[in-house]
């Protein structure tokens, strides 16, 4: 199942990051034709969010609709933990077998002869 990534956080949906990106916004005061708007979240949806911008001084909401493009996670997951965790098994594995058949190797080439007289 895709996961989509804000920050150093991985959302299960493209509204929840959406959302996160949005409500990070709040309240935040910005300059818009040279006068300062505080932030307000009017809308939002998985591909665009919509802004107020409330006058400081007074004066009419301005919405702008900003779109949103949520990104895929790039984080390692558990199912990537256990991938990880098989290929390092697998390596131990085969290290363990390759040890085993080199000592019945040694063992058998040398007549079973163990160095004990």
């Amino acid at each position: 199942m895709p996961s989509y990534q804000v920050g150093a956080v991985c959302y299960p949906t493209q509204l929840q990051a959406a959302q996160t990106v949005a409500s990070s916004q709040i309240g935040n005061v910005v300059q818009q034709g040279g006068s300062a708007h505080v932030v307000e979240i009017r809308s939002i949806n998985p591909t665009a969010i919509t802004y107020g911008l409330r006058p400081v001084s007074g004066g009419p909401l301005i919405e702008v609709v900003s779109t949103f493009e949520a990104q895929p996670c790039g984080l390692l997951q558990a199912s990537d933990g256990l991938a990880l965790g098989w290929m390092v098994g697998g390596v131990w594995i085969v290290v363990y077998g390759l040890m085993f058949i080199a000592r019945t190797v040694f063992h058998i080439g040398d007549g079973g002869n163990d160095g004990n007289t």
